[in-house]
């Protein structure tokens, strides 16, 4: 059986273009840039922690910055936006 994917926040970043950068290497077809030093990730079976510290934001860090789980969502953004979440995740989360 297949793990669903989760998608995580992270934002807060004071150097966006490094962690771009461990992004494009560590998930280059499952993160979504939605803002200076904010993005998405999508990834399946990982941690928060696991994913920081893909990012580069661990030890050893290539920013500082904060990674939370996406278990709900609402708000104001392009529909590009919803639409990646909906499909990462899945309709209704599943």
């Amino acid at each position: 059986m297949e793990v669903a994917m989760k998608v995580f926040a992270a934002f807060s970043i004071p150097n966006p273009d490094a962690v771009k950068n461990k992004l494009e290497k560590e998930y280059p077809n499952d993160f979504r840039e939605i803002g200076e030093g904010v993005f998405f990730i999508a990834t399946r079976g990982e941690t928060t922690r696991q994913v920081a510290d893909r990012i580069g934001l661990g030890l050893p860090a290539v920013s500082s910055g904060i990674v939370v789980p996406i278990v709900s969502y609402w708000g104001n953004h392009a529909g590009e936006t919803w639409e990646w979440i909906e499909a990462k995740r899945g309709v209704d989360g599943e």
